[in-house]
């Protein structure tokens, strides 16, 4: 690669369109800054610079690379303020916003196994800091980077107000709703999907949660007679309600797996009657912490 003061001449030159500013600009001589500019083309295996007009110009190639150089150059000043800044022990703090049921289930597992591991690398403890709202409150405070990482629930229905441009993002995890009920109430009102006519108790969600949104068009374009009995805020209340005989409901496949083979809860109906969804991980483009761009790049191996 390139040395990164060759990418700063290459930014010099095209800014002021002349050896000469962009020598004095540089501090260095006007013959040694061309000699390095000859190194970088050299290095490139192209002309970056049309010197048969004055001022000179960048080349389509040298054009092409200023934009990395430019990317270059910027990330490594944002890294460079982050490590000289007077909060620079945020290095090894992993801050991660997302909601209630995440938070305590996939988000933990997984901030739990790369801090321990982030750690171990580094020769310092990583401290965790998990922040848990709504999506649109979450996805502000990555917004304002006063998180690293945004993990939330992805699918048709939700729109996730990150713009593409500044982020990205990789699948973390997916999971699916199942329609289950308690087995006890399951053997005294046998409960039946495909029955339109009799009522069932239907535990659900507020339509503020992200699993409402989820679930709203499968039910929708359903023939569930279904008749609401309690409205939750949370994937743990749901749960606490259906184990205790009030309904059914569709609840995470990772929540009610054990219950399910325990012989607690009941799945109803098969597979045509279960929501697929995925959840995410978003971040910046720009430079994080030490230690999240080390959990970062674990993640994605």
């Amino acid at each position: 690669m390139a040395e990164t003061k060759l990418l700063k001449d290459l930014i010099a030159l095209s800014r002021t369109c002349s050896f000469t500013k962009a020598a004095e600009l540089r501090n260095v001589t006007h013959p040694a800054f061309s000699r390095r500019i000859r190194d970088l083309e050299h290095w490139a295996g192209a002309t970056l610079v049309d010197r048969s007009k004055i001022p000179v110009r960048l080349t389509q190639e040298g054009r092409e690379l200023l934009v990395t150089a430019e990317y270059i150059v910027a990330r490594l000043n944002t890294v460079s303020k982050k490590i000289k800044s007077p909060g620079h022990d945020t290095n090894h703090i992993l801050r991660v916003a997302t909601g209630r049921y995440l938070a305590s289930t996939l988000v933990a597992d997984w901030a739990c196994k790369m801090t321990d591991a982030i750690g171990r690398e580094l020769s310092a403890p990583v401290s965790v800091q998990i922040r848990t709202g709504s999506t649109p409150d979450m996805v502000a405070l990555l917004q304002r980077e006063e998180v690293d990482f945004l993990c939330c629930y992805e699918h048709p229905n939700l729109s996730v107000p990150v713009a593409t441009a500044g982020f990205q993002y990789l699948q973390l995890g997916a999971d699916r709703f199942v329609p289950v009920c308690s087995a006890a109430e399951y053997s005294l009102a046998a409960y039946d999907l495909l029955d339109e006519f009799t009522p069932i108790p239907h535990v659900t969600y507020l339509n503020t949660l992200s699993l409402h949104h989820i679930l709203s068009d499968h039910l929708r374009a359903s023939s569930y007679a279904l008749s609401p009995v309690a409205y939750c805020d949370s994937v743990e209340v749901a749960w606490a309600l259906i184990k205790k005989g009030r309904g059914i409901g569709w609840l995470p496949w990772s929540v009610v797996a054990q219950d399910c083979k325990a012989g607690t809860l009941r799945v109803l109906g098969g597979r045509q009657n279960e929501v697929p969804f995925e959840v995410r991980l978003y971040r910046s483009k720009e430079p994080l912490s030490v230690a999240a761009e080390m959990i970062w790049e674990r993640t994605t191996r």
